[in-house]
């Protein structure tokens, strides 16, 4: 996933559920992330419950997806 050509924290946050194939608890969960900041994270820009992602939880999601990219690389050798 090419970070820089998404528009948005939400468009980073559906690429990295779909790229993990997981449910928003479950990449709350394995990001160390409470699910209710997620959702708030999660939400449009313009929305009233928007909340801006921390850079540790910006983190925390691009090391999972990193993780998922080594793995596929290891399987596919």
């Amino acid at each position: 996933m090419n970070v820089e050509q998404l528009e948005s924290q939400q468009d980073f946050l559906k690429a990295a559920k779909t790229e993990l194939g997981v449910t928003w608890d479950a990449l709350a969960i394995a990001a160390g992330i409470e699910p209710r900041a997620l959702k708030n994270y999660r939400m449009p820009d313009d929305s009233q419950n928007h909340r801006g992602m921390p850079k540790l939880a910006w983190r925390a999601v691009e090391q999972l997806l990193l993780a998922r990219q080594k793995a596929n690389r290891k399987s596919a050798s």
